[in-house]
């Protein structure tokens, strides 16, 4: 089984791509799904992070309030590596089962979707790994709007990852998602023709 690394810079589409990815047959383990089924009350990762980070993170149904940890830990650096410690190995320990299944089933293609792969130096696990870009005007603009950001607080965020350009570097595969829905379609489709050497018909 090819085991392939999906990343991407923050609000550069790659939820997207897992998406047309998802849609040709393909099977995609989300860490993102996983950090969140992680943290819903009572499970492993809430506890951890109530643990640490103490009850002000706490919304009025006793769940965490999600916009006030980010507040937290894009402020800082010491605060974020926290979390990261506290979240990626119960994420591991999950993913390792999930990637199991597949395999026992004799999947061909898995893809892992990681936001931080990268900056986790996660790049070695991987057969291969695939980065979502775009221009960073067009990053920080779907940012804002997406996550009803200031500009300022969106550069944060996107400061707190590693340059764009140092991911394309490391990457095996890149697609440049600045442009139309049309040609995200067709550089996703190009790109699995590649991977898998099968050709897709639409």
């Amino acid at each position: 089984m090819k085991w392939i690394g999906l990343t991407g810079g923050i609000a550069t589409g790659k939820s997207t791509v897992t998406g047309l990815i998802e849609s040709r047959g393909y099977s995609v383990i989300d860490a993102d799904q996983i950090s969140h089924e992680l943290t819903q009350l009572a499970e492993p990762g809430y506890l951890e992070i109530l643990a640490h980070f103490g009850n002000d993170i706490l919304d009025t149904s006793l769940r965490l309030d999600r916009k006030k940890l980010a507040q937290i830990i894009f402020s800082s650096t010491d605060q974020k590596n926290q979390l990261e410690k506290i979240m990626h190995p119960l994420i591991q320990e999950r993913v390792q089962d999930l990637k199991q299944g597949y395999k026992d089933k004799g999947t061909s293609f898995l893809f892992y979707d990681v936001p931080l792969l990268f900056e986790n130096n996660m790049a070695s696990q991987f057969d291969s790994v695939l980065m979502v870009w775009c221009q960073e005007d067009i990053q920080l603009k779907r940012l804002m709007q997406r996550n009803k950001l200031t500009e300022a607080e969106a550069q944060m965020r996107i400061n707190a990852q590693m340059p764009m350009s140092e991911k394309i570097k490391n990457a095996n595969y890149c697609i440049d998602n600045s442009g139309s829905e049309y040609e995200l379609i067709v550089a996703v489709d190009v790109f699995l023709q590649q991977l898998t050497g099968r050709t897709l018909v639409r």
